[in-house]
């Protein structure tokens, strides 16, 4: 029998040679402290985060407040979470962090050594293994001193109260998801950059996931490669041959 992490590399391949554009995902499995699994078919390329990038503004508002936002910035924060408000995040970016360049900090202080702030916040460029470290502060370790608990419970509760129009993503085939999704015209050739990251609650079988994709010829076509990538996830992760007896032990 394949170890799951072979399933999964497997699948993922397959549907990017279908689609044919460039690809990168990255899964953390929440039981038995497993190790991350991703897969990529552009080894070399880092991919301009959008608005997925609004979840690190949030969690350096937060670290710098000490998770005090007054109700200014907690509007702010909503409009740019739950309905991916551009000017909202340019607001809180400019007026409260001290310019879009600030975002250095939370990329030095997590260790995401392949993320770099760009002179406006969309172009900042990442791969979703920087944004496992990042979803890994927020839900699962506690013992982090970079946020509260307060601040955590915060952001999830932001990412589960995204708007109904933009509940796709790494939400397919899940009844339950936190999340926060990322699409724009690329800087370089305008075709379609679409991403998606965040954590699905399944019970023992529960992960986070982050999904970038680039040169998609339109933004619907870069939702179906996302979400084709996140149902085959779900399933494979799902199945019960993946459970505490089988589960390799490395």
């Amino acid at each position: 029998m394949q170890t799951f992490e072979k399933q999964l590399k497997a699948t993922w391949q397959e549907i990017m040679e279908n689609y044919n554009n460039a690809a990168a995902i990255a899964v953390q499995p929440l039981w038995d402290d497993h190790e991350e699994v991703g897969f990529t078919n552009y080894p070399n390329l880092r991919y301009e985060t959008a608005s997925t990038v609004k979840v690190a503004v949030l969690t350096l508002l937060l670290h710098t407040t000490g998770g005090c936002l007054n109700q200014a910035q907690q509007d702010l924060a909503s409009r740019m979470i739950c309905n991916s408000d551009n000017k909202a995040t340019t607001t809180i970016l400019e007026n409260y962090l001290g310019g879009i360049l600030a975002l250095t900090a939370v990329y030095h202080g997590l260790k995401m050594n392949n993320t770099t702030a760009s002179t406006w916040w969309g172009t900042t460029l990442t791969v979703p293994h920087d944004q496992l470290k990042l979803l890994r502060l927020i839900y699962q370790q506690t013992d982090n001193d970079y946020l509260t608990d307060q601040s955590r419970r915060y952001i999830r509760h932001l990412m589960a109260n995204i708007n109904y129009q933009q509940q796709w993503g790494i939400s397919a085939g899940s009844p339950r998801f936190f999340l926060k999704n990322g699409w724009r015209r690329a800087s370089d050739n305008q075709k379609w950059e679409v991403h998606s990251i965040g954590y699905i609650p399944n019970g023992y079988h529960s992960y986070l996931i982050a999904i970038y994709t680039r040169n998609n010829r339109n933004f619907n076509s870069g939702v179906s490669y996302v979400e084709k990538l996140a149902k085959a996830t779900r399933q494979i992760l799902e199945k019960g041959e993946w459970d505490r007896t089988s589960l390799p032990s490395s």
